[in-house]
């Protein structure tokens, strides 16, 4: 019963949130609406932060999620009105893969930069016809249940911004520090 309650009680829920049930900021990263979503999530969070890893090190990878996670859905509370409630990690997913192209660009010969930089005009296409309305239906959302593009903008920009305060304190790859 407690089992079958438990991603109510986890999402993104506006007005929970509102009313004090503050560990939905973190924990509405945690749970999904199908099985698709979460493997889709899972694959894409695990590959971008495999990437980002040797650069960051265990401690502030954490560190960046632990934080990122608030900030995110906070994030739509402030700039998605109309988002009442929102299961997934996709956003905490576009920040890694933000994160890990940052990681790499300063390594990256000029090939690896031209395709980063196609990479990131690819991502800016998706989250622009996800916010035009489009939706690709990989993720099997239940009828009624939209792709929130707001978390893909929030989280695109968080690793941006990650990325931006990093190289501005010079951190030393993990390991050299």
């Amino acid at each position: 019963m407690l089992f079958d309650a438990a991603p109510e009680l986890l999402e993104f829920d506006r007005h929970a949130i509102l009313a004090g049930e503050v560990w939905r900021l973190w924990s509405c990263h945690l749970v999904h609406y199908s099985t698709q979503q979460a493997l889709i999530d899972l694959a894409t969070t695990a590959a971008a932060g495999a990437v980002a890893l040797p650069a960051l090190g265990w401690r502030r990878l954490c560190t960046i999620l632990a934080v990122a996670a608030p900030l995110l859905a906070a994030g739509l509370l402030l700039i998605a009105p109309d988002c009442l409630y929102y299961r997934g990690a996709s956003g905490i997913a576009v920040m890694l893969v933000v994160l890990a192209a940052a990681t790499l660009w300063p390594r990256a010969a000029l090939r690896g930069r031209a395709a980063l930089c196609l990479l990131g005009a690819a991502l800016i296409a998706k989250i622009a016809a996800e916010a035009s309305g489009f939706s690709s239906g990989w993720s099997d959302l239940p009828l009624g249940v939209i792709v929130a593009w707001p978390a893909h903008l929030l989280g695109a920009i968080l690793g941006a911004s990650t990325s931006f305060i990093l190289c501005s304190i010079r951190v030393t790859p993990a390991g050299n520090s």
